[in-house]
């Protein structure tokens, strides 16, 4: 229950985009509360407990090399960095094709000398798409996002590279560096950590996620990712900020244009005159604010945009001792060496676009002694023409049978599995059709084409995978900083940054 009426700041929903705005916003001083319509914060990075058994359900690695290592820089600013211990991970992936299995290396020249390995005399071109995934994204990174029409020209001869594929797909890049069609696959392989396969994928996209983890790796959190939304929350409530759970809200209050508050469930009257919505962006104006207050341009681009699909997955322990088999702690399923042919799968309602994930490779603990858990994930429609109840124990079955081929001994070992379906996740995180990464992410619906922090309703700003800059763990916490330093008035990140080192706890 909150204790006031009235805040400088309201948040709804307690995804990793909303806590993190909120931290930094009462990290300043304001008065925050954030309301979460579940009974916990963290959304997809919220886990889960069976018995002995921790799950992370959607996340399952981060990374710091993003914005020169915003989230080390960002918990330390905070005050919780000490809370959160980021475990290195040895290699960025695994990747299993119809008759090639390799695991993929951390580092520029290790990620080029894994895929030479399999196709020898193209190492060069494996070379160009991995630097150009990291210049771009480079680049990307130093262009101011206020840039005017008289900056363009100049812009467009300081960073080449970003202009000329700003709006590619990953296949359009893939084929400009390389020839061989199924190195092509293998380079492109971890698409499905980004919803859509290279031909349609965002290559600003595709490269920023493969960007973040090359140079230092993919990091996991000890404790499961569940320390990291504590942290947050900690933070949040040691600046007098308060979190509220199972507290939705049925509406956002806007009065002559502009934000004045919240109404909950309970029907309780809240006031502030700004609130952040890191809840999902079709239903914060649909339903929450009202199309009657939102300028037509801006509805009619809303009505257009398209969510990402959703997942099926199991959650499985077993007695297997998988770390004998000498797997990574992800792995990338592909059925096809044509990744048109897995999002066919797809469509068809068939699994594709599958990652295999073993946290207990990294943490024991997760785990009685003796067992390993492990997590197998499809990209699926949330439609599938057919109730998911009755759905459920076919797809799980399907899901099984591949974990056995990938992990011989799976099925008899097994000693717990329980299943999401896209209503599950629809469940965790209130996003239309279960959508896991947001919008799709396609050139057309990635920064700086995704909806913008400031909303056209005053006092009414964007957190999480909805807005810019996207997809991810670490891109949602990064929108919820961009989004207060905003809301704040600070230019550059490294202004705001600079405050929140001053400013003490209240």
């Amino acid at each position: 229950m909150l204790r006031e009426d009235s805040y400088d700041v309201i948040v709804v929903g307690g995804g990793l985009g909303g806590l993190s705005a909120a931290a930094g916003l009462a990290k300043a001083g304001k008065s925050v509360a954030v309301l979460e319509s579940t009974g916990a914060v963290g959304g997809y990075a919220h886990t889960f407990q069976r018995d002995s058994y921790v799950f992370d359900p959607a996340v399952h690695i981060t990374a710091m090399a993003h914005h020169g290592e915003f989230l080390d820089v960002y918990l330390t600013m905070l005050g919780v960095r000490d809370a959160v211990e980021f475990v290195p991970l040895e290699h960025l992936y695994g990747v299993d094709f119809p008759d090639a299995r390799t695991t993929v290396p951390v580092g520029l020249e290790q990620f080029v000398d894994a895929h030479a390995r399999l196709f020898p005399g193209h190492a060069d071109g494996v070379r160009r798409f991995a630097e150009t995934c990291t210049q771009l994204t480079m680049q990307s990174q130093q262009l101011s996002p206020r840039l005017g029409l008289r900056d363009l020209d100049a812009a467009v001869k300081q960073f080449p590279l970003l202009f000329k594929y700003r709006t590619a797909t990953v296949q359009q890049v893939l084929d400009d560096c390389i020839s061989e069609p199924r190195l092509q696959a293998l380079c492109g392989a971890m698409w499905p950590y980004v919803g859509l396969p290279p031909s349609r994928l965002s290559f600003t996209t595709f490269s920023a996620v493969l960007f973040a983890m090359l140079e230092r790796g993919p990091l996991y959190v000890r404790g499961s990712f569940e320390s990291l939304v504590s942290a947050l929350r900690a933070s949040i409530e040691r600046d007098g900020g308060e979190i509220s759970v199972n507290s939705p809200v049925t509406r956002i209050a806007v009065e002559d244009g502009a934000v004045t508050g919240v109404l909950t469930a309970e029907g309780r009257e809240l006031q502030a005159p700004e609130v952040v919505s890191n809840a999902d962006a079709r239903s914060t104006f649909e339903d929450l604010v009202g199309l009657e207050h939102v300028a037509g341009g801006y509805a009619k681009r809303l009505g257009r945009m398209k969510p990402s699909l959703s997942a099926f997955a199991i959650f499985a322990a077993t007695t297997l001792d998988v770390a004998q088999l000498g797997l990574p702690h992800e792995i990338f399923v592909h059925r096809h060496w044509d990744h048109d042919d897995a999002y066919g799968d797809l469509l068809a309602n068939r699994p594709g676009g599958m990652w295999l994930s073993m946290p207990t490779l990294v943490e024991p603990a997760l785990a009685p002694p003796g067992e390993h858990l492990v997590i197998f994930t499809t990209l699926m429609p949330f439609d599938i023409g057919e109730p998911w109840e009755h759905a459920k124990p076919r797809y799980t079955e399907l899901l099984v049978q591949e974990a056995e081929r990938l992990l011989p001994g799976f099925r008899a070992g097994l000693t717990f599995l329980e299943s999401a379906t896209p209503e599950t996740f629809r469940a965790w995180s209130g996003n239309q059709a279960g959508a896991i990464y947001g919008w799709e992410n396609t050139p057309q619906q990635c920064t700086p084409k995704r909806l913008p922090r400031l909303s056209p309703v005053k006092g009414l700003f964007l957190a999480g995978h909805w807005t810019e800059p996207g997809t991810g763990s670490l891109r949602a916490i990064f929108s919820g900083f961009q989004c207060a330093q905003i809301m704040l008035g600070y230019e550059g990140e490294g202004d705001f940054m600079a405050a929140l080192a001053g400013a003490g706890a209240r």
